[in-house]
């Protein structure tokens, strides 16, 4: 199940009541559920040519280990033996005392949680939205909202290392945008993994938001001729010809709102990594529980295109 949950309070006074109500939700409680660490067996098969009185042999594998999901009791994969586990309760209580740190108070009014899981619940993710901290992008033809987003990327398969990304949502398209290189929030799930030490290297949120406003608002104000734009998608590195097509044509409808612009290109990539659409479908979503774990690696994707060669000169060029 592609199991998503949105959570925004009536009552909550604080940031802290907000995080509790949420929490204790039994989704939520689903969602945070930990992950035990049990050994690994397997069993040897007996020869080809042994004979009838052979016994098998079931065997520790001492250099990996399997992860279980103690809401289920369903294993969520197999991991090498010096895979750090995270616990999900223990990266958002951290990431949440150091939001109320970094924020002010006024700042998570409206403040939405999102939660979601696929592949069962060996991927998960927690999108924290703050209307309350939002500021305007501008172009010659439209003007749209965008708020502070934080989210945090965890996975018990070993598929993807702990991950916390700020970023920025666009209310006209319910984009999302990613600050900076993605990767510089990764951190593996290696034995010298610091949870601690993680968070602190991620408290700049406030600091991050102001100088993505102003990276975006450049370029919104920057006008691009459509066959730059078109020019730049086909030089972005690992895009295929019909994705091409695809993203041309989503660029042609952003223009149509935004005018023809660097941050109309912007949205049309951030498009593609915020929706399971017509134009990009995921494909296997309908029978699949795959959509959060696809938007993700979308997300990156996304990320490194923003980050190419290609992007960096559309913005220098223009």
């Amino acid at each position: 199940m592609n199991d998503v949950l949105s959570f925004r309070s009536p009552t909550a006074q604080t940031a802290q009541d907000l995080f509790n109500e949420h929490n204790q939700t039994e989704k939520a409680q689903r969602f945070l559920s930990p992950v035990s660490e049990q050994e690994l067996w397997y069993e040897r098969p007996a020869p080809h040519h042994a004979s009838a009185l052979y016994e098998s042999q079931i065997t520790e594998l001492e250099s990996h280990k399997v992860l279980v999901d103690t809401w289920t009791g369903a294993p969520t994969g197999v991991v090498g033996d010096k895979y750090k586990v995270t616990q999900m309760r223990d990266f958002t209580e951290a990431t949440e005392a150091m939001l109320i740190n970094a924020l002010p108070n006024d700042k998570f009014k409206d403040m939405e949680i999102s939660d979601s899981m696929s592949h069962g619940s060996a991927v998960r993710s927690r999108k924290y939205t703050f209307p309350a901290f939002s500021k305007p992008i501008e172009t010659r033809k439209h003007q749209t909202e965008v708020a502070l987003t934080v989210a945090l990327v965890q996975s018990y398969d070993g598929s993807t290392s702990n991950g916390f990304v700020t970023g920025l949502l666009d209310f006209f398209c319910t984009n999302g945008l990613i600050s900076g290189d993605y990767t510089k929030g990764n951190k593996r799930h290696t034995s010298g993994f610091d949870l601690a030490n993680f968070i602190l290297d991620m408290d700049k949120v406030v600091q991050d938001f102001y100088r993505d406003i102003q990276r975006y608002q450049v370029m919104a104000s920057t006008d691009i001729m459509v066959t730059q734009a078109e020019a730049t998608i086909e030089a972005l590195p690992g895009m295929s010809e019909k994705m091409q097509k695809r993203m041309k044509d989503q660029y042609l409808t952003e223009v149509s709102t935004r005018g023809s612009n660097v941050w109309a290109l912007a949205s049309a990539l951030t498009y593609y990594s915020s929706h399971n659409s017509e134009e990009f479908p995921i494909k296997g979503s309908a029978t699949h529980d795959n959509v959060a774990r696809s938007l993700l690696d979308r997300s990156r994707q996304v990320s490194k295109w923003m980050n190419s060669g290609a992007f960096q000169r559309l913005l220098i060029a223009a």
